[in-house]
């Protein structure tokens, strides 16, 4: 037996010694005898180990090794690193990622701009919140894309003054781009899973959820995840993409129950849900919301769903029926109300999570607190991309958004991940920022840090159905953080 002695308790400041056997807590308090090898954390104040319930591992650990345009202030510069990165590395598809027209005027590149460095080369820019992209000629006509191309659905090309898709991709139609890249092999999958694990824990993360398994082959992405299991870092939760279970070229039943198998056959990976998008974000402007966008003409909502409001509900019915829990990103208000709909045709809506809810009114947060559903939030964004809501949205709004305060007070369930590689996916940040929004944001909506703390542990393994992992009490395992820096 260990003992684990001199600390003190996050949540109660108060000291504690805890007795850990075979990397279990078997006791905890402040008077146990010290008993076999002591550890001594010489005072230190901790916490449940950080874990991150809302990020994509598998495009973490592939975007380390891209062209990453987030530091480039102007077009001028990201176009001149584009053609660096084809210049020294002339093979393949160049992909280059955070790309934010928001820092360069509010103006989008077009494919006219990249079919400059190379017409023949496919090469694409992705939005950094990963629901546009700006692809050149060759891109899109890997995809199948062509000058008559209609919009599909869920999705939009815009288009020029003669009719023929710029380059800029929304939602469906950036998927599109995105699905026509060459598979990645099985290994190059696995490594990709094994740089992102090592890179969360950097932050001190021993667990993340992976928020669309499956896109585009679930049961390649099912496979690495297996055989990642055992060397990566991190522990992994999975919540597989709708259509590749339900949707009309799902993965057959019996297959997939088998891959499933095999996959938390390891004890560290495990299928925690399904996961549908209802909506795009607020820095492309597809994010659905009551109201007009900057610059746009008044109207009653705008942005983009993704489905139509019946085919959501049945969506999330089906998976629910199914017996999987659903997490649903919804990050305008319009598409917050149609997703609260959809909870509210399953038999138990206290099973299913919303992601990000970022713009949220008074009567839409006394409705999640009925239902009894749980909110995912992203404080990093806040830190990161206040910039590009400002733009968009005004100022008024933008100081209201991720309203943590409000839902807390109301006893809705809060948990935060990151949404990596969105944003690097640092959690001291995200409790930081939590507890102290930026400027300009209404600082009405802080938290405290024992309460941040708490939503990217506690709340966060809640979430995934965690019964061994998240809190210091004994039946579960020994998994803590330093969290003195926090505590001030």
């Amino acid at each position: 037996m260990t003992t684990v002695t001199d600390f003190f308790h996050y949540d109660t400041g108060r000291p504690g010694r805890m007795h850990v056997e075979s990397g279990r807590i078997v006791a905890l308090a402040e008077d146990l005898p010290l008993i076999g090898e002591v550890q001594s954390l010489q005072g230190a104040t901790i916490a449940p180990a950080l874990v991150d319930n809302h990020c994509h591992i598998l495009p973490s650990g592939f975007d380390l090794g891209r062209l990453n345009l987030a530091p480039l202030l102007s077009a001028e510069a990201v176009l001149d690193a584009v053609r660096d990165r084809h210049r020294d590395e002339p093979d393949g598809w160049l992909i280059a990622v955070q790309y934010d027209q928001n820092r360069y005027g509010g103006i989008h590149l077009t494919r006219h701009d990249l079919d400059a460095i190379s017409k023949a080369r496919p090469i694409v820019l992705r939005h950094y919140n990963g629901h546009c992209s700006v692809a050149n000629t060759a891109a899109l006509r890997a995809a199948g894309v062509h000058d008559t191309s209609p919009d599909p659905a869920g999705g939009e090309f815009r288009r020029d003054a003669n009719g023929a898709p710029d380059g800029v991709c929304f939602e469906h139609a950036h998927e599109m781009i995105w699905n026509a890249m060459p598979e990645p092999t099985h290994a190059e999958r696995v490594a990709a899973i094994l740089r992102a694990g090592a890179s969360m824990a950097d932050y001190g993360l021993v667990m993340a959820a992976d928020m669309q398994t499956g896109q585009p082959d679930l049961l390649g992405e099912l496979a690495a995840y297996r055989d990642s299991a055992a060397t990566c870092a991190i522990e992994t939760r999975l919540y597989l993409r709708w259509s590749k279970v339900f949707g009309p070229r799902a993965v057959d039943g019996d297959v997939l129950n088998a891959a499933i198998a095999d996959l938390e056959a390891t004890g560290r990976s495990r299928v925690c849900g399904i996961k549908i998008f209802a909506d795009g974000a607020i820095g492309s402007a597809t994010a659905a919301i009551y109201g007009a966008y900057v610059g746009e003409t008044e109207r009653e909502t705008s942005g983009q769903l993704i489905y139509r409001p019946e085919r959501l509900t049945e969506m999330v019915r089906t998976a629910a029926d199914a017996g999987y829990p659903v997490a649903v990103h919804a990050i305008g208000d319009y598409a917050v109300d149609l997703v609260m709909d959809a909870f509210a045709a399953t038999d138990d809506p206290t099973r299913h999570r919303l992601e990000h809810a970022m713009i949220l009114r008074d009567a839409q947060i006394e409705r999640l607190a009925a239902l009894g559903c749980h909110v995912t939030m992203q404080p990093e964004f806040l830190h990161r991309f206040g910039h590009a809501y400002r733009r968009q949205l005004g100022d008024a709004r933008t100081s209201r958004l991720k309203r943590f305060r409000s839902v807390l007070d109301a006893g809705i369930p809060l948990s935060f991940g990151s949404d990596r590689p969105i944003v690097p996916g640092d959690p001291r940040l995200a409790i930081r920022t939590a507890a102290s929004r930026p400027d300009r944001f209404d600082p009405a909506e802080n938290v405290s840090i024992r309460e941040a703390i708490f939503a990217h542990t506690t709340a966060a393994c809640a979430v995934t159905g965690e019964r061994e992992l998240g809190r210091l009490a004994p039946g579960f395992r020994a998994a803590w953080s330093d969290v003195s820096d926090l505590m001030g």
